[in-house]
């Protein structure tokens, strides 16, 4: 069995073991509940809304099933690279262990009660049980912290543009998210739907939320001599200009959003990311020493500009 195969059978007979625990764990003590259940308790620990059973049992189960192939899924594809495979298992762990906790706390604050009024008090146990779900990912990013790691690229074989003496060239490519457009869009019509019963102060979070998610769901990259400038959406606000001076050298490399931490904009120990989606990705060798990775389409012809500037640079 090789180790690809080993890791993907880690991962989803992780996701189904603990979608079984969930689901016969809830419906273990489904005689000794009310139904509806407790499931939302107010700043004094006091339940203050209900759900019936079965929605809270699918909820928790479902929910899980899909979080988990979704993870298990991204890592699949970007299997190779040990950080990928590290930060899938901290959200496979950490998932699993809030999930498990959740329903747990639920089914104890609600069991042998009358009805869901009477439900037992809970505001320090779910803070509990955060700590441990982050204790649970970071033994799971370690536990899948192993194995191999694909090799980075050489700085040598980094892509080359040949300008001619005083030729000046500018490259623009842009890239959009899906995902974060049609997020964006949903909110608003979840503020214009909840502007029909609710004050505008409640409608503004929303709409605020929604705004931002369209504002970032694009962005534009330009390289000429003065650097590398990415911005945001169609207003081209925000904007990070990273100056030539800061470059070393630029290289092309295949990058999903968990293994730089995300979607959107991303700082991490070693480097920043801007990932609007998965795929090709141009990187910056930064003279601090970090990496910045731009996830946009035709990458290749974006690193050669930029080794290119930077060499005619280094050759004043």
């Amino acid at each position: 069995m090789t180790y690809r195969t080993r890791f993907l059978a880690l991962s989803g007979l992780w996701v189904v073991a603990v979608t079984a625990v969930l689901f016969f764990g809830v419906r273990a003590f489904r005689d000794r509940l009310p139904d509806p259940i407790a499931s939302h308790w107010g700043f004094s620990g006091a339940p203050d809304d209900s759900t019936p059973v079965l929605a809270f049992l699918i909820f928790v189960s479902v929910g899980w099933l899909v979080l988990g192939s979704a993870v298990a899924g991204y890592a699949a594809r970007g299997w190779r690279r040990r950080r990928t495979r590290a930060a899938a298992g901290a959200i496979l762990t950490a998932g699993a262990v809030f999930m498990i906790g959740l329903a747990a706390l639920t089914v104890w604050s609600n069991l042998d009660v009358a009805e869901w009024r009477q439900a037992r008090s809970m505001n320090w146990q779910m803070i509990s049980v955060l700590l441990i779900a982050a204790l649970a990912g970071r033994l799971g990013w370690f536990a899948y912290h192993r194995g191999p790691d694909e090799a980075a690229q050489d700085a040598a074989e980094e892509p080359e543009l040949a300008l001619k003496p005083g030729q000046r060239a500018v490259w623009l490519a842009s890239v959009s998210s899906r995902a974060l457009s049609a997020g964006g869009w949903l909110v608003l019509l979840v503020a214009a739907a909840t502007a029909v019963f609710q004050p505008w102060p409640v409608v503004l979070a929303p709409l605020l939320a929604g705004a931002a998610c369209l504002a970032l769901s694009s962005a534009r990259v330009q390289i000429d001599e003065w650097g590398v400038r990415v911005a945001f959406g169609p207003q081209r606000w925000p904007a990070r200009l990273i100056r030539l001076a800061q470059i070393d050298g630029a290289r092309v490399e295949t990058r999903q959003p968990l293994q730089v931490g995300g979607w959107g904009y991303r700082v991490l120990p070693n480097g920043t990311a801007i990932m609007l989606r998965g795929g090709e990705c141009l990187v910056l060798r930064l003279t601090s020493g970090r990496d910045f990775y731009i996830s946009v389409d035709h990458a290749e012809r974006g690193a050669e500009l930029v080794n290119a500037l930077v060499t005619e640079r280094s050759a004043r």
